[in-house]
């Protein structure tokens, strides 16, 4: 199939209320797939596409925008797809999302190997089959239903874009159907973040704003916190008030944890469990129930986040070698340096997507050897998690106390790094047992302190890292630091460890 660049558009991507698929492909298949997509558009099927604009750099707001909202995501998937960083970006996305997924095999196509893992559980139906369409449409309309039902639903019709002839055709009203529609899709956006901004703090208590991964010097005055459950829906908290004469001028609007409290919560859960090897040999160390106690700038309150359910983390961040074997290739600036062994040294280089899809494939693989636990999946730590097992029941500047100097014990940093990777476990672990969280290199997590502090959801591009790096200073490799990176960045100096904990 050869694609023309000048190939015209089906119809308009659905902009409507109501249930619609997002149609993920190549460019150098979109002759055969708009085809594809017309055929289903006349089954009743409403899909978002990006209507063969060229991506850029800049995709990610809108796409991932029409992905969130999406109730399927179907993927064509071809030798050029599966080349094409923006199809596994999409891909990575809604595998992030739990998104229902529809493969769409075009011709015969090697996926690599952690592609094929994420993707096993979900149906997929080849175009060389004489039924093909049937069943595409079949799968589809199984999941967003009939197209009356998503219109009585929404209130919204979608119609295909008629053929017209611009010679016999008045276009003024060409022009405003056009314009109308581009609004109802910006006005779209705008409601799904409405309301998701921080508030304001009154004028005269307005302060300085502090880079991302600082973190305040000045610790607010500790008040009764509200709680919010980690492992349970999240209901927004009650609200603490605070008389005006008690609060402190703070120097960040970041999050900052203030106590962590190690108590076994839950009747189920197992007093001394035993350690976990995943199927790839890494070791996992049990993180018992408890709570973090996070002073939360946005609200001006302290919060207590309970975690009412224990959990297993990676001693290790994800190796070179084990990221390698699950999907079939090593994204990471190689730096071996002197007697290093490459699989030894943390994967680097990857994206927040790369390490979500990595987890998926990690359950996959698990389950299709019987190999994990009934009722858990391998997935990102929150935020929360990721710090509250890093202390370990600490309060201070590091696990080990407040004193910098001890750092060089526990971290690959600045001062000892050579401005180098160097292998995982190599220092001393903290006292659950878990290597390498102050340095080498930074640690993408999955949900934020806002996600669980506020019940509020990713809207934008941006996901936070947590831990030190061998290129940050003593200062900037506590308990506290953390970084923002767009989630499809990739960086020498990011990587990530998983942990197996409860299906939520």
């Amino acid at each position: 199939m050869i694609a023309n660049n000048a190939t015209p558009v089906p119809f308009e991507a659905y902009s409507g209320e109501g249930s619609y698929a997002f149609v993920s492909y190549a460019h150098a298949d979109k002759v055969f797939v708009y085809e594809c997509m017309d055929w289903l558009r006349k089954q009743g099927v409403d899909m978002w596409y990006d209507e063969g604009i060229a991506p850029a750099g800049e995709w990610v707001e809108e796409i991932a925008t029409a992905i969130k909202g999406s109730k399927l995501f179907i993927v064509f998937i071809s030798p050029d797809a599966v080349e094409s960083r923006y199809v596994r970006s999409e891909v990575g996305y809604a595998l992030s999302l739990d998104k229902n997924i529809l493969s769409i095999y075009l011709r015969e196509t090697d996926l690599p190997a952690g592609l094929d893992l994420c993707l096993q559980p979900f149906q997929s139906i080849l175009t060389s089959d004489n039924d093909w369409r049937k069943k595409a449409k079949q799968a589809v309309l199984d999941i967003l239903g009939s197209s009356k039902e998503r219109q009585k639903n929404s209130g919204v019709s979608s119609k295909p874009i008629a053929n017209v002839d611009v010679f016999e055709v008045d276009l003024w009203p060409l022009w405003d159907a056009a314009r109308e529609t581009q609004k109802r899709r910006t006005l779209r956006r705008l409601e799904i973040i409405k309301g998701k901004f921080a508030p304001v703090l009154p004028e005269e208590e307005v302060v300085p704003i502090a880079p991302q991964n600082e973190v305040a010097q000045t610790t607010p005055k500790k008040e009764e916190p509200s709680t919010v459950k980690l492992h349970s829906p999240l209901k927004p908290p009650s609200v603490v008030p605070i008389s005006r004469k008690d609060r402190k001028p703070s120097a960040t609007r970041i999050p900052v944890a203030l106590e962590a409290q190690i108590e076994t919560k839950s009747a189920s859960e197992p007093t001394d469990p035993d350690p976990h090897k995943d199927i790839s040999g890494s070791d996992y160390s049990w993180i018992p129930s408890g709570s973090l106690t996070v002073w939360v700038p946005y609200a001006n309150e302290a919060r207590l986040v309970e975690m009412d359910e224990g959990f297993w983390m990676g001693q290790h961040l994800v190796t070179q070698e084990v990221y390698g074997s699950v999907m079939g290739l090593n994204p990471s600036h190689i730096d071996d340096g002197d007697g290093f062994f490459r699989e030894n040294l943390p994967v680097n280089n990857v994206s927040w997507l790369d390490a979500v899809s990595f987890c998926k494939a990690m359950t996959n693989l698990g389950k299709r050897h019987d190999h994990l636990p009934k009722g858990y999946e391998y997935r990102l730590p929150s935020e929360v998690e990721w710090e509250y097992a890093c202390r370990a029941g600490s309060s201070t500047d590091y696990y080990f106390g407040d004193d910098p100097s001890d750092l060089i014990q526990h971290a690959w940093f600045k001062d000892n790094s050579k401005k180098q990777i160097h292998p995982v476990g190599l220092k001393q672990a903290n006292p659950w047992g878990l290597y390498d969280l102050y340095g080498n290199i930074r640690e993408w997590v999955g949900n934020s302190f806002v996600n669980t502090l506020l019940d509020d959801s990713e809207q934008d591009e941006f996901r936070i890292s947590r831990g030190g790096g061998y290129m940050k200073s003593a200062a900037e490799c506590k308990s506290s630091s953390r970084s923002t990176n767009s989630l499809y960045h990739r960086f020498r100096n990011l990587g990530f460890r998983v942990v197996l904990a409860k299906i939520i």
